[in-house]
């Protein structure tokens, strides 16, 4: 079967048949037989005194040979049925089927070579396996921005509409022209937010540690929510803030800071309270930012970091916001080998927590 399977080994194996009966022809003939040649050119071959012990002797060294040809074809078999299950495997995963399981436990350049296979075809399931999550990351941020963007749009179509038509009142239309700013305003946070999530995700922008006073850092994104605080007169209290220099981007912390700073305004009722504190430990440093805000019910706090995610309350939906915020926050503090967690209690305010290293 092996020998009709693999034609190099057929001629492989007749050549080594042939051999080994040639060479035994010669050392019987070399020392059991006197060869004579005449003057004629002719030969003789004639018995010598060993031949008797020769034919005595034949039927063992037949067998010898038999068994040496038998081991022969078990050793090719083994290396056949290797080289087949390697193949049967190739063909599976030629197919898309990588599950294969190795029980490899021998040793030799055969086992080591399929063991090599075994572990190859494994990272190739593990890079098919990432490419598949890929495209369903990518299916899910189309499907979430196109409807981040058909909700805005479809207002703005709407607006126009009845501000062509005409018939409306003065204070209609600048109702309407002021709604219409509002989502052309939606659209263009969101395009900025894309942005930033785009370069960050992508690696385009690599963030620079360096160290800097993180006080520092935190006073400029409070700066950034500073006016819309005043404007709902709540109050922004700043507690034990030292200078403290840590490595950290400067740049893309302030923006992390800022999106959890401009929630806690946003979700916080008019004479409210923030309330930002500085402590270092041991090993890193903990910055909390607590709001006597809407808080936030127990069902969402595992998806308020998901992308696009928004809570379904109404001062929720009616404030401005694309979901991307506290998602960009956690991926620049876990970019730098921090930490983000939220504490809250529905009806009296949220606590959120990042770490630096």
């Amino acid at each position: 079967m092996i020998l009709r399977k693999e034609p190099a080994i057929k001629k492989a194996f007749i050549i080594l048949v042939v051999g080994i009966t040639f060479i035994t022809l010669m050392i019987i003939l070399n020392n059991y037989f006197f060869i004579s040649q005449f003057e004629n050119g002719g030969i003789k071959i004639s018995e010598g005194p060993g031949s008797q012990f020769l034919w005595r002797s034949i039927v063992p060294m037949l067998l010898v040979i038999a068994l040496n040809v038998i081991l022969f074809i078990y050793v090719l078999k083994q290396i056949i049925n290797k080289l087949e299950k390697m193949s049967l495997a190739i063909d599976r995963i030629m197919d898309g089927d990588f599950s294969i399981i190795s029980n490899v436990d021998q040793e030799g350049i055969l086992s080591r070579l399929e063991s090599q296979f075994y572990q190859m075809s494994r990272r190739v399931q593990l890079s098919m396996d990432n490419i598949n999550t890929e495209k369903e990351k990518v299916k899910s941020l189309v499907t979430d921005i196109s409807h981040q963007i058909r909700t805005p749009l479809a207002s703005i179509k709407i607006f126009n509409s009845l501000l062509i038509q005409g018939g409306l009142e003065k204070q209609e239309e600048e109702e309407f022209f002021k709604r219409t700013e509002n989502e052309v305003d939606k659209l263009e946070w969101l395009a900025n937010s894309l942005v930033k999530i785009s370069t960050m995700e992508s690696g385009i922008i690599q963030l620079k540690k360096e160290k800097e006073n993180i006080k520092k850092t935190i006073l400029e994104a409070v700066n950034g929510v500073y006016l819309d605080a005043l404007e709902k007169n709540i109050e922004i209290n700043i507690n034990n803030l030292e200078s403290i220099y840590i490595d950290h981007d400067t740049k893309w912390t302030k923006e992390a800071i800022f999106n959890v700073l401009d929630n806690a305004i946003k979700y916080t009722p008019e004479n409210g309270q923030v309330h930002i504190s500085l402590e270092k430990l041991e090993t890193y440093i903990k910055i909390d930012i607590q709001d006597t805000g809407i808080g936030i019910p127990q069902k969402d706090r595992g998806k308020i970091f998901e992308r696009f995610y928004r809570g379904q309350a109404e001062i929720i939906k009616k404030a401005e916001g694309s979901g991307i915020g506290l998602y960009l926050t956690r991926k620049i503090v876990e970019e730098q080998g921090g930490g983000i967690m939220v504490t809250s209690k529905e009806g009296q305010g949220s606590k959120f927590t990042l770490l630096f290293t």
